[in-house]
């Protein structure tokens, strides 16, 4: 039953595709033939070779016929025969290339073809030079046209709303002055086709889009109707000023919008002066009113057509919606962090003056055994009489306690009283750093979520209700959504979900650039306070190499260093190194930590100065033992290629171009060093093939002449850092043994 189901589908779907492809057809032929006598001036124009070279074979074949059998029933094929030509010869490289249907290939086609077909009819048959001067003259204007033809057909058969984003508004322009142009070479008496439905377009537009739909559309309705015949552009001048009065009058009925925009038209044919070409402009203007108030609202005001604009909700949506999270992330890690020290403080055994002082002074005496081991309840009990005397003097010393130290025991106590008092008051002053660093916290919590000004994007709210029609259709469960367009005018896809699987984000990726007709790519999710964020980009202009290679101090130790390398979702992409103090398990969790916390902040939306100059602070007050670790950044702008390196006690980069090799350092603190610290920036010069070479402290700068030479020499990153980590690891006879970490990254331009 699924199977006849399925090829009944299969029936329709193609049935559809039939009478779609046939409907298609009958209007280009039908098209032609009726814009086979349009003029561009005092001249034939030759829109229909235009739109020929603009469309696949077949529609370009219909459009010849149409064309052709025009000219042959009005027995005017031989005046005509330029175009005829050009069309015929338009129609064979269409057939011969039809697989190079792009928009260069279809003006070259018809520029050519008709260039042709200039030079053969103006030499040979009219024998007039300046006739061929007029027709290359057309064949560059036609040529231009096909090219904004061609993009407008793309952009419509890509999807069904006509999207008059920014991207998209020279396109849709040109096609809408040349259709105007074309239509205004067809006269009945005295009405013009084309002023009458330059007229109706003008005040649908102006309904539909307001006073700025309705500006353009006038403008660009007064240029087509000066193309096609300049007497007739005159009385057309006020079209733009009409269109803006019938865009501020918008919110009323249509009645009003055609009363505001014929009012300011005929108060603009008075000034110029009335005659009979304004009368017949008013005339048209009358009936294109006419005809835009008889139309059914439902076409007026639905249909395939948005206007990609600003809007003061959709704005405050995002921003609303990225601060929010970054706030809510802020939260989160101030949550982690005070469990970090939860559990660090529970590890830390508690401090015993019996036990320092026995330590201290018994651990050396020949009397312990006897003391401690066979008399432990006795000797403690009189420790502890001592502990809390007020008086650490030897005349109070307990009279059971048999000792040969006894002033040893009474300045040692005295000392560990001391030694508290100071661990006590010390104790104290970092819980007070850690409820500042944590208010800090939470005053940068409110900050960003009340900031709006700082984002730069292009919200696009087409985008937006397609995208949540989308996820609807395809039943993916959402919080919110939203699209934008970054700086580089890149798609940003973000979805806001409570109900997220491993594996799905791949699978919505595919169907974004499967609905969309957008090359799209999923970064890393980031979750907080049970919501994730799934972000989406278009796909960069360039994409990274990169390769790493680590070793050891200690056999059977961890790396003390951790690297790593990931991507925003913005169009940046980050190397880092982490090296922690010294080696082995601690260094490792301090690197980790830090590494961590800069990825978790970055992904969040936290620029990356600030956010190491956070993980400093954290560092800073999460235990009382000494812990710092470096950090190396590289932050590379995958749209230009723009790079930028931060180092906090890090060691020096090293940056491989096309004929050199640079050196890059910056004398900076370590994170968690002092509360002040300053993090390095430097933007350095970084092109495609180049290579970014970042190092740990157990590479020795005597290695730097091998690395270079490895540059050199040594194409695969994988290889390189492998070669020099070996090479640093043999050093390790030479200079004490530290961790080594050797990361890679090139930019290379995307297939």
């Amino acid at each position: 039953m699924a199977g006849v189901k399925k090829m009944l589908k299969e029936m329709v779907m193609e049935k559809n595709k039939y009478f779609g492809s046939a409907a298609l057809t009958a209007a280009a032929f039908f098209g032609a033939a009726l814009l086979s006598y349009s003029t561009l001036g005092s001249v034939t124009s030759p829109v229909c070779c235009g739109l020929a070279g603009a469309l696949s074979p077949g529609y370009a074949a219909a459009v010849f016929a149409g064309s052709t059998l025009t000219y042959l029933i009005s027995g005017t094929a031989v005046k005509y025969g330029f175009i005829i030509c050009s069309l015929l010869l338009i129609l064979i490289g269409k057939w011969l290339m039809k697989d190079e249907n792009i928009p260069k290939f279809c003006a070259v086609v018809t520029f050519v073809s008709m260039a042709f077909s200039g030079i053969v009819f103006g030499a040979l048959v009219d024998r007039n030079m300046m006739n061929v001067f007029i027709n290359i003259l057309m064949s560059v204007l036609t040529g231009v046209s096909s090219f904004f033809i061609k993009q407008a057909v793309d952009i419509v058969d890509a999807t069904d709303v006509f999207r008059l984003e920014k991207k998209n508004l020279t396109p849709f322009a040109v096609v809408y002055t040349i259709i105007v142009s074309a239509l205004c070479g067809i006269s009945v008496s005295v009405v013009n086709v084309g002023r009458i439905a330059g007229v109706l377009m003008v005040l649908w537009i102006a309904k539909r889009f307001r006073h700025s739909g309705g500006v353009i559309s006038g403008v660009l309705t007064t240029a087509g109707i000066f193309i096609s015949t300049p007497e007739l552009g005159i009385p057309a001048a006020f079209l733009g000023l009409a269109g803006l009065a019938a865009g501020f009058a918008a919110d009323y009925s249509r009645i009003t919008v055609a009363a505001a925009f014929l009012a300011v038209d005929f108060c603009g044919q008075l000034l110029t002066g009335m005659n009979d070409a304004s009368f017949c402009m008013q005339a048209d203007a009358v009936l294109g009113g006419i005809i835009f108030m008889l139309l059914p609202g439902n076409i007026i005001m639905s249909g395939g057509i948005a206007l990609d604009r600003d809007s003061d909700g959709g704005g405050s949506e995002i921003v609303r919606t990225e601060m929010d999270f970054a706030a809510l992330s802020l939260v989160d890690v101030r949550k982690n962090v005070e469990e970090i020290i939860d559990a660090l403080e529970r590890k830390t055994a508690p401090y015993s003056a019996i036990n320092e002082v026995s330590t201290r002074v018994c651990g050396k005496c020949r009397n312990k055994l006897n003391c401690w081991e066979k008399n432990y309840e006795k000797t403690n009990s009189y420790f502890m009489k001592i502990e809390k005397q007020k008086d650490m003097s030897i005349e109070f010393f307990p009279t059971g306690l048999d000792c040969c130290r006894k002033r040893d025991i009474i300045d040692n106590f005295a000392r560990c009283r001391k030694e508290e008092a100071v661990n006590k008051m010390m104790s104290a002053r970092l819980n007070e750093n850690r409820s500042f660093l944590f208010s800090q916290m939470e005053t940068t919590e409110d900050i960003i979520s009340s900031i709006s000004e700082n984002l730069k994007f292009n919200y696009s709210k087409t985008m937006t209700h397609d995208l949540c029609t989308m996820l609807n259709k395809y039943e993916i469960s959402y919080s919110t959504a939203i699209a934008y367009y970054n700086q580089n005018e890149r798609l940003i896809v973000e979805i806001y979900t409570k109900e997220f699987e491993m594996g799905e984000p791949e699978e919505i990726a595919d169907i974004l650039s499967h609905e969309l007709r957008v090359p799209m790519e999923f970064s890393e999710p980031v979750s907080c306070s049970g919501e994730t964020r799934l972000r989406f980009n278009q796909q960069t202009k360039y994409k990274i190499q990169y390769a790493s290679a680590q070793s050891s101090a200690e056999e059977n130790q961890p790396s003390g260093d951790s690297c790593g390398f990931f991507c925003d979702g913005l169009g940046n992409a980050y190397i880092f190194i982490s090296d922690g103090m010294g080696s082995g398990s601690q260094a490792a969790v301090d690197s980790r930590i830090v590494s961590n916390l800069f990825k978790r902040l970055v992904r969040s939306g936290i620029e990356c100065s600030a956010a190491v100059k956070l993980i400093n602070s954290i560092m800073l007050t999460k235990s009382n033992d000494e812990s710092f670790a470096t950090l190396d950044i590289g932050k590379i702008n995958l749209e230009t290629c723009e790079l930028t390196l931060y180092k906090s006690g890090a060691a020096s980069t090293l940056i491989k171009y096309t004929d050199s090799v640079m050196m890059f350092n910056s004398p900076s603190n370590p994170i968690g060093i002092i509360p002040d610290s300053k993090i390095s920036q430097r933007i350095c010069n970084f092109n495609e093939d180049d290579v970014l070479v970042m190092l740990s402290d157990g590479v020795d700068e005597s290695m730097y002449v091998y690395i270079k030479e490895q540059l050199q020499t040594v194409y695969d990153l994988k290889t390189m850092t492998e070669n020099v980590c070996a090479g640093a690891k043999k050093k390790f006879t030479e200079i004490p043994k530290d961790d080594i970490t050797v990361a890679a990254a090139r930019v290379v331009l995307r297939n």
